[in-house]
């Protein structure tokens, strides 16, 4: 959760930015200061190594600008 809605859109915007350069893009949803990313690899039909990957870096983003 992010603490308000600008920092809910600045943290989409940076895993946008990740996403992009992985090839890999996640299913976004967003709720005032919460997002939601749904990450599966649909040429593979489910979970891969790859969406791990995303999640461990958008984990990244969320800590460093939402602090949790």
């Amino acid at each position: 959760m992010a603490p308000n809605f600008l920092v809910a859109i600045e943290l989409v915007n940076s895993v946008a930015v990740v996403a992009e350069r992985m090839d890999h893009h996640p299913d976004i949803d967003i709720r005032w200061n919460k997002v939601l990313f749904a990450l599966s690899t649909h040429s593979a039909g489910g979970v891969t190594s790859l969406d791990f990957e995303l999640a461990i870096a958008i984990d990244s983003v969320a800590l460093e600008l939402c602090g949790s």
